[in-house]
C-alpha cells in the first residue's frame, strides 16, 4: 500500500516551509522516526520524522521548494502490518465523524424545534448560533466564522427556500490579512485544497490592485533603477524574512509611542566586574536588564500584556516571559525566557546563552519561541544610543537598550565622568498611557542604578 506522508503542522501558526534537505533517496528503507527532510519555517529549521515504516517511493517536493502544511512530502510503500493499522485508524475516524454528525443534527433539531421551524426563545439565541456553526460544518477556529446574529435561522428551517450562506474557506492567516487589507474573501479565488484561500492568494490579489488602496507596495517601484544598474540582483525573501516582514507590517499599524531616558549605572558596572572575577564564562549585562524589567513589571503590570484589536481585549499576565532579540545570519529571532522574576541572574544568563547558541544554529525548539509577554532588544553592544524599536504583536511593549558609555555628568555641582545607560521604551498607546510608561522606565533605571536588590535571589 502507498502511504501519503503529508507535511505536518510543526508548530502553531506555521503553514508552510522551504525544503533545505532531503535525507533519503527513492528505494531506501525508512523506519518510524527517521528524518525524511529538513524544512525551514518562519521560526525554526525543523527536522521532519517519518510516521510510518516502509520504502520511500518518491518525494512530493524538491530542495528549495516551498511546501505547505497538508501537501504531500513523501510517498511510502508501507508493510502489511502498517496497512492493517492504517485501515483500523481510518474506520475509527469515520465512525467518530458519523457520531459527531449525528450529535450535531440532534442538537440542532432540539434547538430549532425540529422540522416545525419554531422560533427559538431569546435564551436560546446563542445556542442556535453554535448549532448553525456545527451543522454548517464551519471548521475554522476564527471568531469571525460564527454568524453575527440568529436572524433568519428559524425561517430557513421552516421554509427551506433560503439557501444557507456559506463563508469562503480560508486559513486563519488569510482571514486576518484580508481583514487588515479590507479585502472581501468572496472576491478571492483560493488555490489551496478544495478551493481554500491561503495567505499567498490574498497577497497576490492585493498586488493586482493599487498599492495605496491596500497598503501593499507596488511590485515595480519607479524609483528603483534596477534596470539601469547591471550589477543589480533580485532575490526572493527567505521564509524567516517573510515572517519578519509580515510582523513588522502589523507592528507599523500600532499607534506606538516611544519614551527615551538614561541613568547613571556606575554601581552596576562595578558589581558586574566583581561578579565576573575568576568566573568563566562572564555574566553579561543582559540578565541584569531582564531582572530589572521583571521586577519593575510587578508595579506596572499593564505593560506585561497582549492586546487583541479584534475583540478589544487586553490580557494581563502574572508571569514575566521576556522575548529577547537574537541576531542570526538568517534574520532576527526572538527566543523567550519564561518566569524571569523567579530566576536568579545566573540562571537567566545560562538559559539566555543556550538559547542564543541554538538560535544561531536555527535548531531552537519552537516552544522556546512562544509565549512572550514583553520584549527586549539590546543593540548597544553593536552600537547606537537610542532607538524606536518596533513592538512584536500582540505584545504591547518593547524595551531597547543602548550602549553603556562614559560621559561627563553633573553631580553636586561638579562635572564628573560616569557610566550612562540609555533606554528606549516603545508602547502601544491603545493600552498604555504615557505616565505609567514613563514611571516604568524610571523604575527600571532606579533598579539598575542600585542593583543590590536584584541580587537577593542570586
Amino acid at each position: 500500500m502507498i502511504y501519503e506522508f503529508k507535511f505536518p503542522d510543526v508548530g502553531e501558526g506555521i503553514h508552510e516551509g522551504k525544503i533545505l534537505e532531503l535525507r533519503y533517496s527513492p528505494g531506501d528503507h525508512v523506519e518510524v522516526g527517521d528524518i525524511l527532510a529538513v524544512v525551514e519555517t518562519d521560526k525554526v529549521v525543523a527536522e521532519i520524522p517519518s510516521s510510518r515504516t516502509g520504502t520511500l517511493q518518491k518525494y512530493g517536493a524538491d530542495i528549495d521548494e516551498i511546501i505547505k502544511v497538508g501537501e504531500t512530502l513523501a510517498l511510502l510503500q508501507i508493510e502489511d502490518s502498517e496497512q492493517s493499522e492504517e485501515g483500523k485508524a481510518a474506520k475509527l475516524t469515520d465512525a467518530h465523524e458519523k457520531e459527531e454528525s449525528a450529535n450535531a443534527e440532534e442538537i440542532a433539531g432540539e434547538i430549532t424545534g425540529g422540522a416545525t421551524g419554531l422560533e427559538p426563545k431569546p435564551s436560546q439565541k446563542e445556542d442556535v448560533t453554535v448549532a448553525a456553526a456545527i451543522v454548517g460544518e464551519l471548521s475554522e477556529s476564527d471568531s469571525d466564522i460564527l454568524p453575527p446574529s440568529t436572524e433568519g435561522i428559524s425561517r430557513v428551517a421552516e421554509t427551506e427556500e433560503v439557501p444557507p450562506q456559506v463563508k469562503p474557506k480560508a486559513t486563519p492567516v488569510a482571514r486576518r490579512l484580508s481583514r487588515e487589507l479590507g479585502i472581501a474573501l468572496d472576491t478571492v479565488k483560493g488555490s489551496g485544497p478544495g478551493g481554500r484561500i491561503q495567505k499567498s492568494d490574498i497577497v497576490q490579489f492585493a498586488q493586482v490592485k493599487t498599492g495605496t488602496q491596500y497598503n501593499v507596495p507596488l511590485t515595480h517601484d519607479p524609483l528603483s533603477a534596477s534596470r539601469e544598474v547591471p550589477s543589480a540582483q533580485t532575490v526572493e525573501l527567505t521564509v524567516l524574512r517573510k515572517s519578519i516582514a509580515y510582523n513588522m507590517e502589523l507592528s507599523r499599524k500600532m499607534p506606538t509611542a516611544v519614551i527615551h531616558d538614561y541613568g547613571i549605572v556606575d554601581d552596576l558596572v562595578e558589581i558586574r566586574k566583581k561578579v565576573n572575577e575568576g568566573r568563566e564564562p562572564h555574566i553579561s549585562f543582559q540578565p541584569f536588564f531582564m531582572k530589572a524589567v521583571a521586577t519593575a513589571l510587578k508595579r506596572h503590570s499593564v505593560l506585561n500584556a497582549t492586546f487583541n484589536p479584534l475583540t478589544e481585549e487586553v490580557t494581563l499576565y502574572s508571569d514575566v516571559n521576556i522575548g529577547f532579540a537574537v541576531n542570526t545570519d538568517a534574520g532576527l529571532l526572538l527566543p523567550v525566557i519564561r518566569q524571569v522574576g523567579q530566576k536568579t541572574i545566573q540562571e537567566i544568563d545560562t538559559e539566555m546563552k543556550r538559547f542564543i547558541e541554538l538560535a544561531k544554529k536555527r535548531t531552537i525548539p519552537i516552544e522556546n519561541m512562544r509565549g512572550g509577554t514583553i520584549s527586549l532588544t539590546n543593540f548597544g553592544s553593536f552600537g547606537g544610543v537610542y532607538a524606536s524599536p518596533m513592538i512584536f504583536p500582540p505584545q504591547v511593549a518593547i524595551m531597547a537598550i543602548g550602549r553603556i558609555h562614559q560621559t561627563p555628568v553633573v553631580e553636586d555641582g561638579k562635572v564628573v565622568p560616569a557610566w550612562v545607560l540609555p533606554l528606549s521604551l516603545a508602547f502601544d498607546h491603545r493600552v498604555v498611557d504615557g505616565v505609567p510608561a514613563a514611571s516604568f522606565i524610571s523604575y527600571v533605571l532606579q533598579l539598575l542604578r542600585q542593583p543590590q536588590e536584584l541580587f537577593v535571589s542570586m
